[in-house]
């Protein structure tokens, strides 16, 4: 019969000195592990102990950064490349928008002229009223094509003697007035009603007319968007009929006289055709 050891219990027979000089694998793993991460340790925090430290390599100081330009507190940040839209359901024609632009712009140029009364004439935006109707004319910064037309400009600036109508690119022109992208008018170079008016005559021929001219000078005026934040939007009391809203589409699609457009709007409301 094989005779089978038991683990718990130390054989009868063997020599002592075998006994204490045996060591389990358990025991040699421990410590050899103990061993080796003692050597590790002790070479890397002598060396950074007995290693003299390394000079410090400069740090080259950032630049500063320059400070933001800061929109004035409960101003909206200007917008380029949008335009004004009105929804002629919610307008309501109470020519509160023609109002606040000519308040605006009559102040701009004629502030003494001006301080005790409102005139009309100096706004870029002129509501017309017509039976159950009112229409919205105002620039609608079209163009050209270039490919058909010779010219991508707008027609009132392609027309102009005087180059007075001016496109004023984004970072330029006066904040609330003009620039973004936008067209304004250089008044020292506008010849005026008396001696030029083409810019009229052909916005009249197509669109009836977006551009006006000044009571006092009579210089031409057309929206500038006041810089990409439009005054008229801000105070129109119902919220959807006058919106500033990125292009969408060509501006020529909006090619009408008040008139017809009066007459096409009412037909499309009520189903009626009739020329008003």
């Amino acid at each position: 019969m094989t005779h089978v050891e038991r683990r718990d219990v130390e054989p009868e027979n063997g020599n002592k000195q075998e006994k204490e000089g045996r060591i389990s694998r358990r025991e040699f793993l421990i410590g050899s592990g103990t061993g080796i991460a003692g050597v590790i340790i002790g070479g890397v925090i002598g060396k950074e102990v007995l290693a003299e430290p390394a000079p410090a390599a400069p740090v080259a100081e950032a630049p500063a950064a320059a400070p933001a330009a800061e929109v004035p507190a409960g101003v909206i940040e200007p917008k380029a490349n949008y335009t004004i839209v009105f929804d002629p359901h919610q307008c309501t024609g109470c020519m509160v928008c023609a109002v606040a632009c000519a308040e605006k712009w009559a102040a701009e140029y004629f502030p003494e002229q001006t301080k005790d009364m409102v005139n009309l004439e100096f706004s870029r935006i002129r509501p017309t009223r017509f039976q159950f109707v009112d229409v919205i004319t105002i620039c609608t910064d079209c163009k050209l094509f270039d490919w058909a037309e010779g010219s991508d400009q707008s027609p009132c600036q392609e027309v102009c003697p005087e180059n007075a109508i001016i496109t004023v690119p984004e970072g330029e022109g006066k904040f609330g007035f003009s620039g973004m992208g936008y067209k304004t008018v250089d008044r020292d170079l506008c010849l005026g009603a008396d001696k030029c008016w083409r810019c009229a005559e052909i916005c009249e021929d197509q669109f009836g007319s977006g551009v006006s001219f000044d009571p006092i000078e009579k210089k031409a005026q057309l929206c500038s968007r006041c810089g990409g934040d439009p005054e008229c939007v801000k105070a129109c009391p119902e919220p959807l009929a006058l919106q500033f809203v990125p292009v969408g589409r060509n501006g020529r699609f909006f090619a009408h006289p008040p008139a017809a457009y009066g007459e096409l709007l009412y037909r499309k409301m009520f189903n009626v055709r009739r020329t008003l």
